[in-house]
């Protein structure tokens, strides 16, 4: 009885959940103004700010919602570098057992100079459903980096443009199709500020700001929020040689409190 009552909350947020794939504790933990910030996590964002990343690195990600017994998502993602090519790897599975989706995605990114990076992504889909089987579909993501300056970079990115959807109606879901703008300011080493502009062409503009300060060599704190509705976000990363850890809270009015914690390593 409490799987089916837990499904039957899902229904209500499902629309807005699925397709929104974890970016790592660490953009999480900015707002997910992620558009314009490197990271190992914009495999789930805007695919060109995996050309950040300096050396092989792996990723795990585990987030729980905490307004269901079991709701949660977990995500695994892999980067190498090669010359100014980058290849990226990044599995998600999100949801209950006896309801979830499943996304796998193959991305390469680029770099252009010193500047600009390019990078495109093919993802397939897979829901599944007890009782009612599964059903699959693929899409394609694309983004562009631009760095203006040393303190300013540009980011824009597009999720699903051709519009793919499940061809199934035994849930109500699809994949978002949005527009991603941003900008990043860093006046420091140790500062950076982030913003994002998203489009869903379903849903109205959506913005979201983050920041991420690095106290120390060893600790960063991070904070941000978002308009459409309206969460809070914060977090701390803790970096020691190549070992990272990350932990982010996210605050939803409907919700609650969704807690999260990354691992990566960078070999």
């Amino acid at each position: 009885m409490r799987k089916i009552l837990l499904a039957f909350i899902l229904s209500f947020f499902i629309i807005d959940t699925f397709g929104q794939y974890n970016q790592g504790a660490r953009l999480t933990a900015m707002g997910n103004a992620s558009a314009a910030v490197n990271d190992i996590w914009s495999l789930n964002a805007n695919p060109a700010g995996i050309t950040g990343q300096k050396s092989a690195t792996a990723a795990l990600n585990y987030a729980r919602y905490l307004f269901g017994d079991e709701l949660s998502e977990q995500s695994f993602a892999f980067v190498l570098p090669f010359n100014t090519n980058f290849a990226g790897l990044s599995i998600n599975r999100y949801g209950i057992s006896e309801l979830s989706e499943i996304k796998a995605a193959l991305g390469l990114a680029k770099k252009f100079g010193e500047d600009l990076s390019i990078g495109v992504k093919a993802n397939v889909h897979q829901i599944k459903i007890t009782n009612y089987g599964n059903a699959t579909t693929f899409s394609v993501d694309a983004g562009v980096n631009y760095t203006v300056s040393k303190q300013i970079g540009l980011g824009l990115y597009v999720n699903n443009p051709s519009s793919q959807k499940y061809k199934t109606t035994n849930v109500q879901t699809y994949i978002p199709t949005t527009v991603n703008f941003g900008a990043t300011y860093t006046p420091s080493n140790k500062l950076v500020l982030a913003a994002t502009v998203a489009k869903d062409f379903e849903r109205k503009f959506d913005v979201s700001v983050g920041v991420d300060y690095k106290f120390y060599e060893l600790l960063s704190l991070r904070g941000g929020l978002s308009a459409k509705p309206f969460k809070q976000y914060f977090g701390i990363g803790l970096n020691y040689q190549k070992l990272m850890v990350d932990i982010a809270v996210e605050s939803h009015p409907q919700i609650g409190y969704t807690p999260q914690i990354g691992l990566s390593y960078a070999f």
